[in-house]
């Protein structure tokens, strides 16, 4: 028996299913709070960040997960729990990569003294703005890295599997297959 894999197309489609709605969300929500509301209070952005985590970010990955990808199916279809515990593996995974190229990319800033001075800026909208397109650009380049490590696991009261879908026979309109007397 031979496992079935996501192929890199695959994982890519997944990863982009994964990533556009947070990503396109927390612009909105940045917008709204930077822009719309002009705040400069760090607390709604953290209420934003708890409803991310634990409301939007578990309803991405069962949206995500219940598409087919490659003809593959990926089951079970998650609850909010499980559709949790696979966004976390996701994330401390993905941001421990992201700390460490945003640790290179800091080195490499430090040695660019021209270039650190352009892009310097204590504007919240633009903090978060920067905040938001480096955290979708890591995701995007790590989860293709990430997912048969996601796919792999053995999570607390199930597992992620790969299954081609069920193949139903199909009866012509108006027939059935049990006589009827």
């Amino acid at each position: 028996y031979r496992s079935l894999m996501l192929g890199w197309k695959d994982r890519m489609h997944l990863t982009w299913e994964l990533t556009w709605p947070l990503a396109s969300l927390d612009l909105i929500a940045v917008f709204l709070i930077r822009v719309v509301a002009d705040s400069r209070d760090e607390s709604l952005t953290a209420i934003w960040a708890v409803i991310a985590f634990f409301c939007v970010g578990p309803l991405v990955v069962r949206r995500a997960l219940a598409r087919r990808y490659g003809g593959l199916e990926i089951h079970p279809r998650l609850t909010w729990q499980q559709s949790l515990k696979v966004m976390w593996l996701l994330g401390w995974r993905s941001e421990t990569l992201s700390l460490i190229a945003i640790v290179v990319f800091s080195g490499l800033l430090k040695l660019a003294p021209g270039l650190r001075a352009t892009v310097t800026t204590t504007d919240p909208f633009w903090n978060d703005i920067g905040l938001s397109l480096a955290d979708t650009v890591t995701s995007l380049l790590f989860y293709p890295l990430l997912i048969p490590a996601m796919l792999r696991k053995r999570y607390r009261g199930f597992h992620l599997e790969l299954r081609s879908p069920q193949i139903v026979e199909a009866v012509p309109l108006g027939k059935s297959k049990a006589k009827s007397k």
